[in-house]
């Protein structure tokens, strides 16, 4: 009997079809590390994000709640003004940081429970590092209105946010601007309303801040090229934040930008009261993230009279 030769062929895979699926296993491999890697970077920048909203919100909750405790009353005060962080140089203007000083209701204060009586605070921006940066860290200040030395005093504040024995709230701040709006629709930077006056406060101040924190701030953009005080553009090296606003800062100097990386379009130079001026290639670049909102006075800003 005779057997048909098929019979004993063996069945299996030739080295082409294993050589195949080798090639398809490595690109599916391939696909999915991208596909998770993608993931795993949006996942990680709104984390990055969500942080930043959280301690944007933790500051805005507490500077709201310590405005609505304002002092309406005859003896109640309110000044805006700047301080002076450094004086002005050959090179370089003057620094001028924002500082809100008033008299608050100690019971309404969040860390003043049971006190009684009125306790003065002050908001202000302080420099982290004033030698090379224009990073700033906010302060927070209260005492009580009792003592014989007053924040309404330039002297006693300045000499008080220089001790820096304040409540840090924020840092990695370059920019920040309250902004007094009026009844009548105007607004202003400075203002100030004294004691014992008919004088209304403001209806309500809006905050302008800018932060920078997390990798845009560890490992920031660098400029691929070295730039001359007029020039109008520049290429960067790194990755730029999701979201921006529209300043950016060169070492000490504040430029409006449009374009995204690697190539930016400067609109100014030397803005916010910063000097144009050369850098290196290298130079980091820092991309801040703006925030904002309005803070409401009690009363609408009206003051009660006794």
């Amino acid at each position: 009997m005779r057997h048909s030769p098929h019979l004993y062929r063996k069945s299996g895979m030739t080295l082409v079809e294993v050589t195949l699926a080798l090639a398809l296993l490595a690109l599916l491999g391939l696909f999915v590390t991208g596909v998770v890697r993608s993931v795993l970077g949006i996942w990680q920048t709104a984390e990055r994000q969500g942080k930043g909203d959280i301690s944007f919100n933790s500051c805005h909750e507490l500077m709201s709640s310590d405005i609505a405790a304002l002092h309406t009353g005859p003896r109640g005060w309110m000044v805006l003004d700047q301080w002076e962080a450094l004086p002005a140089t050959e090179e370089q203007p003057a620094w001028l940081l924002p500082r809100l000083r008033f008299l608050a209701r100690a019971s309404g204060l969040r860390d003043n429970p049971g006190f009684r009586g009125g306790m003065e605070v002050m908001w202000t921006l302080v420099p982290e590092n004033s030698s090379n940066s224009r990073l700033c860290r906010l302060m927070r200040f209260t005492q009580p209105d009792t003592l014989e030395q007053s924040f309404q005093s330039d002297r006693y504040a300045t000499a008080m946010l220089r001790s820096d024995i304040g409540l840090p709230v924020l840092d990695g701040i370059p920019w920040l601007e309250w902004e007094a709006q009026e009844t009548n629709g105007d607004t202003s930077t400075i203002t100030e309303v004294a004691s014992q006056t008919p004088t209304d406060f403001p209806v309500a101040l809006q905050l302008r801040l800018e932060h920078i924190a997390g990798s845009s701030r560890e490992r920031p953009p660098t400029l691929d090229e070295p730039i001359a005080s007029s020039q109008k553009s520049a290429r960067i090296r790194g990755t730029m934040p999701l979201r921006t606003s529209k300043w950016a800062l060169l070492g000490l100097e504040w430029v409006e930008f449009s374009g995204k990386a690697p190539q930016l379009s400067f609109t100014h130079r030397g803005e916010r009261a910063t000097v144009s001026r050369s850098h290196e290639r290298g130079a980091s670049v820092l991309f801040p993230r703006p925030f904002s909102s309005r803070l409401p006075l009690p009363a609408k800003g009206r003051r009660i009279q006794p």
